[in-house]
């Protein structure tokens, strides 16, 4: 029986995330005030034979640096869910369909390497966090301008859960 299984991994809160600091440095060069912070995460969607431990073994083995690193992982393809929080903007930019995924590729094959045979299917793409002072259409323009290519990239925007009810 084929398990999907969302891998996410980012950088510790202590640890300097370069990815994250380029993002801000980007979204402030384009003009857009009121961003407190961008945290990134690197999700690996992951298809196959697989059970936890076989999960748990990819990450620890290969998906990744645990010295600078951490990762959480959930059955099922949606992972945007897991970051949900109030003030919080969650963006979704994955590889449009066709577009080469050469990082899934390279888990596809450092899979075989460390002997997990029930990898069948990997696919990547990134979620940004970002809080501040945003609306729709600032986040908007970010992703446009700083988060995803049109040509290659699809973006989703998960609006921040209201919490004035």
């Amino acid at each position: 029986m084929e398990n999907v299984w969302s891998v996410c991994v980012g950088y510790k809160e202590e640890q300097l995330d370069p990815v994250s600091r380029r993002v801000r440095w980007e979204i402030r060069d384009l003009g857009v005030k009121g961003v407190e912070w961008v945290k990134t995460v690197q999700v690996f969607q992951l298809k196959g034979r697989l059970d936890e431990s076989d999960i748990k073994f990819l990450c620890e083995e290969l998906l990744h640096d645990p010295i600078v690193q951490e990762y959480t992982y959930v059955r099922g393809e949606k992972a945007a869910h897991l970051f949900e929080k109030p003030g919080v903007w969650v963006v979704e930019v994955r590889y449009k369909p066709g577009v080469f995924d050469s990082l899934a590729g390279s888990v596809l094959e450092g899979a075989k390497v460390i002997g997990v045979q029930g990898l069948e299917g990997a696919e990547t793409y990134t979620i940004y966090l970002l809080s501040g002072d945003l609306n729709h259409e600032k986040v908007e323009l970010i992703c446009r301008r700083c988060l995803a290519n049109p040509i290659i990239h699809s973006y989703k925007i998960y609006t921040p859960p209201d919490t004035s009810t």
